[in-house]
Protein backbone atom coordinates (compact mmCIF):
# COMPACT_ATOMS: atom_id res chain seq x y z
CA UNK A 1 0.00 0.00 0.00
CA UNK A 2 1.29 3.55 -0.68
CA UNK A 3 0.20 6.10 1.75
CA UNK A 4 0.81 9.77 0.93
CA UNK A 5 0.24 12.53 2.94
CA UNK A 6 -1.42 15.68 0.99
CA UNK A 7 -0.68 18.88 2.76
CA UNK A 8 -1.93 21.99 0.56
CA UNK A 9 -0.91 24.59 3.01
CA UNK A 10 2.18 24.70 5.60
CA UNK A 11 2.27 22.95 8.76
CA UNK A 12 3.12 25.46 11.36
CA UNK A 13 6.28 23.54 13.63
CA UNK A 14 5.82 25.51 17.13
CA UNK A 15 1.67 23.91 16.79
CA UNK A 16 1.55 20.06 17.47
CA UNK A 17 -2.09 19.32 15.25
CA UNK A 18 -3.04 15.71 15.88
CA UNK A 19 -4.04 15.28 12.06
CA UNK A 20 -3.10 15.55 8.89
CA UNK A 21 -5.47 17.51 6.10
CA UNK A 22 -5.48 14.43 3.74
CA UNK A 23 -4.26 11.24 2.73
CA UNK A 24 -4.09 9.02 -0.08
CA UNK A 25 -3.49 5.86 -0.53
CA UNK A 26 -3.39 3.20 -3.26
CA UNK A 27 -2.97 -1.10 -2.85
CA UNK A 28 -5.18 -2.00 0.10
CA UNK A 29 -8.13 -2.98 1.51
CA UNK A 30 -10.56 -0.48 3.31
CA UNK A 31 -11.67 -1.47 6.82
CA UNK A 32 -14.46 0.67 8.32
CA UNK A 33 -14.55 -0.01 12.32
CA UNK A 34 -17.57 1.06 14.12
CA UNK A 35 -17.13 3.43 17.29
CA UNK A 36 -15.04 2.51 20.07
CA UNK A 37 -15.47 3.75 23.94
CA UNK A 38 -13.63 2.87 26.67
CA UNK A 39 -16.74 0.23 28.03
CA UNK A 40 -15.25 -3.49 27.88
CA UNK A 41 -15.25 -5.09 24.19
CA UNK A 42 -18.11 -7.11 25.48
CA UNK A 43 -20.78 -5.79 27.30
CA UNK A 44 -24.62 -6.58 27.77
CA UNK A 45 -27.11 -5.18 25.22
CA UNK A 46 -29.48 -3.54 26.39
CA UNK A 47 -26.52 -1.47 27.92
CA UNK A 48 -26.74 -1.96 31.97
CA UNK A 49 -25.76 0.59 34.53
CA UNK A 50 -23.31 -2.01 36.44
CA UNK A 51 -20.90 -1.79 33.21
CA UNK A 52 -20.89 1.97 33.00
CA UNK A 53 -18.16 2.14 36.23
CA UNK A 54 -15.49 3.55 34.06
CA UNK A 55 -12.23 6.36 34.57
CA UNK A 56 -13.23 10.04 35.27
CA UNK A 57 -9.77 10.66 32.64
CA UNK A 58 -10.67 11.26 29.44
CA UNK A 59 -6.95 10.42 28.24
CA UNK A 60 -7.62 6.75 30.25
CA UNK A 61 -10.80 6.77 28.11
CA UNK A 62 -9.46 7.43 24.73
CA UNK A 63 -6.39 4.81 25.62
CA UNK A 64 -9.20 2.30 26.30
CA UNK A 65 -10.80 3.05 22.63
CA UNK A 66 -7.73 3.32 20.53
CA UNK A 67 -6.71 0.02 21.99
CA UNK A 68 -9.94 -1.70 21.20
CA UNK A 69 -9.24 -0.38 17.42
CA UNK A 70 -5.69 -1.56 17.56
CA UNK A 71 -7.43 -5.00 18.12
CA UNK A 72 -9.87 -4.86 15.51
CA UNK A 73 -7.35 -3.34 13.09
CA UNK A 74 -4.89 -6.33 13.86
CA UNK A 75 -7.49 -9.09 13.96
CA UNK A 76 -8.48 -7.65 10.43
CA UNK A 77 -4.91 -8.13 9.42
CA UNK A 78 -3.46 -4.38 9.84
CA UNK A 79 -1.36 -2.14 12.03
CA UNK A 80 -2.61 0.98 13.45
CA UNK A 81 -0.30 2.19 11.10
CA UNK A 82 -2.82 1.15 8.43
CA UNK A 83 -5.20 3.69 10.16
CA UNK A 84 -5.53 6.92 7.67
CA UNK A 85 -9.03 8.21 9.26
CA UNK A 86 -10.45 9.01 13.01
CA UNK A 87 -13.87 10.78 14.06
CA UNK A 88 -13.33 11.82 17.19
CA UNK A 89 -16.50 12.39 19.30
CA UNK A 90 -16.40 14.41 22.86
CA UNK A 91 -18.67 14.89 25.29
CA UNK A 92 -16.56 18.12 26.46
CA UNK A 93 -15.38 19.72 23.46
CA UNK A 94 -12.92 21.33 26.67
CA UNK A 95 -11.13 18.17 27.18
CA UNK A 96 -9.71 17.69 23.30
CA UNK A 97 -6.19 19.01 24.30
CA UNK A 98 -6.04 15.78 26.81
CA UNK A 99 -7.35 13.60 23.94
CA UNK A 100 -4.54 14.82 21.26
CA UNK A 101 -1.99 14.12 23.67
CA UNK A 102 -3.08 10.60 23.68
CA UNK A 103 -3.33 11.06 19.87
CA UNK A 104 -0.05 12.07 19.65
CA UNK A 105 1.30 8.89 21.89
CA UNK A 106 -0.48 5.91 19.88
CA UNK A 107 0.00 7.39 16.74
CA UNK A 108 3.40 9.63 16.82
CA UNK A 109 4.49 10.97 13.18
CA UNK A 110 1.70 8.56 11.44
CA UNK A 111 -0.95 10.70 12.10
CA UNK A 112 -4.81 9.88 10.41
CA UNK A 113 -6.85 12.35 9.05
CA UNK A 114 -9.36 13.40 12.20
CA UNK A 115 -12.39 15.57 12.69
CA UNK A 116 -13.86 16.42 15.90
CA UNK A 117 -17.62 16.48 16.97
CA UNK A 118 -19.08 17.61 20.37
CA UNK A 119 -22.09 14.88 21.32
CA UNK A 120 -24.44 16.02 23.95
CA UNK A 121 -24.92 12.09 25.48
CA UNK A 122 -23.47 8.50 24.83
CA UNK A 123 -25.37 4.81 25.64
CA UNK A 124 -23.26 5.14 28.74
CA UNK A 125 -23.20 8.31 30.94
CA UNK A 126 -20.11 7.93 31.94
CA UNK A 127 -18.34 7.56 28.71
CA UNK A 128 -15.98 10.46 27.72
CA UNK A 129 -15.49 9.82 24.00
CA UNK A 130 -16.13 7.35 21.34
CA UNK A 131 -13.69 7.41 18.52
CA UNK A 132 -14.45 5.31 14.88
CA UNK A 133 -11.84 5.07 12.34
CA UNK A 134 -10.96 3.84 8.64
CA UNK A 135 -7.82 1.76 7.75
CA UNK A 136 -6.57 1.01 4.65
CA UNK A 137 -4.58 -2.70 4.83
CA UNK A 138 -2.24 -3.33 2.41
CA UNK A 139 -2.89 -6.51 0.10
CA UNK A 140 -0.99 -9.29 1.23
CA UNK A 141 0.78 -9.82 -2.10
CA UNK A 142 1.68 -5.96 -2.29
CA UNK A 143 3.20 -6.32 1.87
CA UNK A 144 5.01 -9.40 0.61
CA UNK A 145 6.88 -7.32 -1.87
CA UNK A 146 7.32 -4.33 0.10
CA UNK A 147 9.06 -6.70 3.11
CA UNK A 148 11.64 -8.19 0.57
CA UNK A 149 12.39 -4.94 -0.93
CA UNK A 150 13.54 -3.99 2.50
CA UNK A 151 15.77 -6.93 3.30
CA UNK A 152 19.51 -6.46 1.68
CA UNK A 153 20.09 -7.84 -1.47
CA UNK A 154 22.39 -10.80 -1.74
CA UNK A 155 23.71 -12.68 -4.95
CA UNK A 156 22.54 -15.85 -6.56
CA UNK A 157 26.20 -16.99 -5.70
CA UNK A 158 26.70 -16.62 -1.91
CA UNK A 159 23.47 -17.89 -1.70
CA UNK A 160 24.79 -21.39 -3.43
CA UNK A 161 27.85 -21.36 -1.26
CA UNK A 162 26.33 -20.21 1.78
CA UNK A 163 24.16 -23.43 0.94
CA UNK A 164 26.91 -25.26 0.24
CA UNK A 165 28.86 -25.15 3.19
CA UNK A 166 24.93 -25.92 5.50
CA UNK A 167 25.64 -29.39 3.65
CA UNK A 168 29.09 -30.71 4.41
Amino acid sequence: MSREVIRPWPMQADHKVPYVPAIKVKGGTVLFMSGMGALPPVHRHPHVPEEWILPDDPAEQTRRALDKIRTVVEAAGGSFRDIVKITRYLKDIGEQDRVNAVIHEYFGENLPCSTTVQVSAFVAPTMKIEIDAWAVIPDAARRRVAKTARRPARSRAAGAARGRRRRS
